[in-house]
């Protein structure tokens, strides 16, 4: 559909199927003519791929495959996600471009929030560098989305035996408030606890009709303008997401 979240991108998943079928790099006249694509258009394609690191520019002025989706499969995230990153690699990419903000994709492994296919401007370096450690899953927005999502207790998240047990219930009480707006409106919101200057906004996505459940995330500083203002892309990009995902099963 024309403006739907992911379908400019669309191309890009064609032109990335093409450069990793290819036996050798091939020149821009040779993508052009593969993929059906004015030599124009390409050229913007491909700049904006090799800037993520997506496609390599080699000194002969052809293009082959980039490091970033063998780098993304090799995340040690559940199964389904790294089968499935590939085609969702496009909407994030899109996502990316419409909020200039960290992008990545967040699983759950017990109770710790892991983040593959992280996108990120050279801005954002050193937070997206944090992100690729498993942080516990409750202090922070995408963890506590999916732990909510899972229907987990917030009782399970803290130590039971702690000396102040009147503080550990107040803050299950509160975490147990917040679960509920979670999955109430499909949203979560917070300052990670884990990141100093890190805040993240994140909605569900569940990827394909059988695939686990992930949580599509943006993240920025938190002297920036509010998250909350890319809410409704971010619902559109992981409708489309989940829409794709269940024609392709």
């Amino acid at each position: 559909m024309p403006g739907a979240p992911g379908g400019p991108l669309r191309k890009a998943l064609t032109v990335l199927e093409t450069l990793a079928e290819a036996s050798r790099p091939l020149t821009l006249s040779e993508l052009s003519r593969l993929v059906n694509l004015p030599k124009s258009t390409l050229h913007r394609l491909m700049r904006a791929l090799t800037d993520m690191g997506l496609a390599v520019r080699r000194e002969s002025k052809s293009y082959e495959l980039g490091t970033y989706l063998s780098r993304l499969a090799a995340t040690r995230g559940p199964a389904g996600v790294q089968r499935l990153s590939y085609p969702v690699t496009p909407f994030l990419i899109e996502l990316f471009q419409l909020t200039h903000r960290i992008v990545s994709l967040g699983t759950l492994s017990g109770t710790r929030v892991q983040h593959v296919g992280t996108l990120y401007g050279q801005e954002h370096v050193r937070l997206a560098m944090a992100l690729r450690q498993p942080v516990p899953a409750h202090r922070s927005a995408a963890g506590k989305l999916l732990l909510a999502m899972d229907q987990r207790d917030p009782a399970d998240l803290f130590d039971t035996a702690a000396a102040d047990l009147s503080m550990t219930r107040a803050r299950t009480d509160a975490m147990r408030r917040e679960f509920d707006r979670i999955r109430r409106t499909g949203l979560s919101y917070a300052r990670s606890e884990c990141i100093p200057d890190l805040v993240e906004l994140a909605a569900p996505v569940r990827l394909g009709k059988t695939g686990p459940l992930a949580a599509v995330v943006v993240g920025d500083t938190v002297n920036t303008r509010d998250l909350r203002g890319v809410a409704r892309v971010l619902l559109d990009t992981v409708d489309a997401i989940e829409q794709q995902l269940a024609d392709a099963c």
